[in-house]
């Protein structure tokens, strides 16, 4: 099983994010764009997982939420990864004022080790994936508009984490909830 976790999005914030998007797709280049169902806040990305691993990887996420409540962030602005001349991810930002959501990937990346995976080699950097570059010729276009894009800032209620698969097709991944972990 490919795995990962993360944290969704509510549907108001999902169609802003399409509105968002719509404005990037007349110009060319190719940029495979999340489908806006698909868009999500990832947490930790286990990868491929044995099926035998899933009852421990269940307890060690259902122990890492114990005792937190819901909180708040908020999604503002946007840019690219690693930046904009050469993008290869194009992103909306998200503001964790109070660390809560730093603080969570870190702790979920700690148990996550304790189970064999990789520790993150890189500092946890929320955001949400909108779009992917396959080519970075003829980009110009999106490149300027999306650095010039605002994203007006929505705030967005974590109420709960989720441990996802993920099976890869050529049209683009399938996401299936595998558990659900209310905060």
């Amino acid at each position: 099983m490919r795995l990962f976790i993360a944290a969704k999005i509510s549907d108001a914030v999902r169609g802003e994010l399409t509105e968002f998007v719509d404005q990037f797709l007349q110009f060319p280049g190719k940029v495979k764009w999340v489908e806006p169902q698909n868009i999500h806040l990832t947490l930790k990305f286990l990868g491929e997982t044995d099926s035998k691993l899933l009852d421990k990887v269940k307890s060690a996420t259902a122990a890492t939420t114990k005792g937190l409540g819901a909180f708040d962030i908020t999604l503002s602005g946007c840019g690219a990864f690693p930046n904009l001349r050469a993008p290869k991810v194009f992103w909306v930002g998200i503001v964790d004022d109070k660390m809560r959501l730093r603080t969570l990937a870190q702790q979920i990346d700690s148990n996550m080790v304790e189970l064999g995976y990789e520790r993150e080699s890189r500092p946890f950097s929320p955001h949400l994936t909108l779009g992917r570059v396959k080519e970075l010729e003829r980009l110009e276009l999106i490149k300027d508009a999306f650095g010039k894009a605002k994203f007006p800032p929505q705030t967005l209620t974590v109420k709960a984490i989720y441990l996802i698969e993920s099976r890869l097709r050529s049209s683009g991944p399938v996401y299936t909830d595998v558990a659900e972990f209310p905060l």
